[in-house]
């Protein structure tokens, strides 16, 4: 059996109760167990924030107190990974305003945002949406993570947009999974696009359960992919450099 190579997955919903991932402690330490399996060494928990989105408003000091009782039960369970808080905020205009108001979660308190816009059904983004948006967030002093960026049509749609945004600041975050496994050429086809270009910073598994039809961790091949198709140094960056200055990073930043 090859040794997984070790990664930090930044975008997962294990906090169960929170939104539309693990619906309970077992499920989650299942996630995480299989989520190691495949080489994790940390994990950030990122639950989804915005009543735009499905109207996910979880309590930040409910899913503060789910988060410490995970992780106590994790240091037992899974002590190979070290888990982190975060969320996955929907981005709103006024998200810069939630986010100072602490309504929910920091990238383990830094300066840094995980943000996502709407991309299943006819409920897509238009380019100026996201572009003015994650802007707002820059003047604000935040530091934004697109979650799945090759997922949205606007993007799909122009590859332009993809550099401009990544040229402004702006970080991208790639689903693993969508690197090898994703069975829609355009969004495979995109994320490759974006490694084969060094414009993805972080990865993540974005595993919402182990129940049928949920979304499971699957990281090993898409971590696989990027060190056959890219270079190593940049590869390694991607997968576990660039998380860790952003732990690294808290408490150091004005």
């Amino acid at each position: 059996m090859t040794t997984p190579i070790p990664f930090i997955d930044i975008h997962s919903h294990i906090i169960y109760g929170a939104d539309d991932g693990a619906q309970s402690m077992t499920e989650a330490i299942r996630m995480l167990q299989a989520d190691r399996d495949q080489g994790a060494v940390a994990v950030f928990a990122t639950p989804h924030y915005g009543r735009e989105n499905n109207n996910y408003l979880p309590k930040a000091a409910g899913v503060r107190e789910k988060f410490e009782l995970l992780k106590e039960r994790a240091t037992e369970e899974v002590p190979e990974i070290r888990l982190y808080l975060g969320t996955e905020w929907y981005c709103a205009w006024d998200l810069a305003d939630r986010v100072f108001r602490m309504d929910a979660f920091r990238m383990n308190g830094t300066s840094y945002v995980l943000a996502e816009f709407l991309e299943y059904g006819s409920r897509h983004e238009r380019p100026e949406k996201i572009r003015t948006n994650l802007a707002q967030l820059q003047k604000r002093g935040l530091k934004p993570i697109l979650a799945h960026p090759e997922r949205y049509r606007a993007l799909q749609d122009d590859r332009d947009l993809v550099r401009e945004l990544a040229d402004s600041g702006v970080l991208m975050q790639v689903n693993a999974f969508d690197l090898e496994r994703n069975l829609n050429p355009v969004t495979r086809e995109l994320a490759q696009w974006m490694a084969r270009e060094k414009l993805i910073s972080f990865i993540g598994s974005d595993m919402h359960g182990m129940r049928p039809g949920a979304r499971r961790p699957v990281m090993k091949e898409g971590v696989r992919w990027l060190f056959d198709n890219v270079e190593e140094e940049y590869a390694l960056d991607v997968i576990v450099r660039n998380a860790e200055k952003l732990l690294n990073a808290a408490g150091n930043e004005p």
